[in-house]
């Protein structure tokens, strides 16, 4: 069994996402994922809202699998998530930004985690 630990994902977040564009990371088949740092940074100059879920493989986001529910970072400021969390093959974290003010969606975010193939 492979053991790898490395930046497993790395981008912008699109405002109110749903579907797949709210996609951070997809556990690949025949992996399992451990998830250990993520930090979630607004480059804006609006304060905004962060909701993360942790979903099954072929589930969706709800009140069930939320690992962070509309988190406020401040502009400029950022959230730190420093734990584990388990994601078997085709599970997902999803992330979702939700902005108090209508202007541009910049929440960045870089995810740390070890696959085990």
């Amino acid at each position: 069994m492979a053991e790898t630990y490395k930046r497993l994902g790395q981008g912008q977040l699109a405002i109110n996402t749903t579907g797949t564009n709210g996609r951070v990371y997809v556990c690949p088949s025949n992996t399992t994922a451990i998830i250990r740092q993520m930090t979630f940074s607004n480059v804006d100059d609006a304060l905004h809202a962060l909701t993360i879920y942790h979903i099954d493989n072929a589930g969706t986001a709800g009140e069930t699998n939320v690992i962070m529910n509309a988190s406020n970072i401040a502009a400029g400021g950022w959230a730190d998530f420093n734990g584990t969390i388990i994601l078997e093959a085709d599970d997902e974290l999803k992330a979702i930004s939700t902005l108090n003010s209508p202007a541009a969606d910049d929440i960045t975010y870089v995810i740390y985690g070890l696959e085990l193939t």
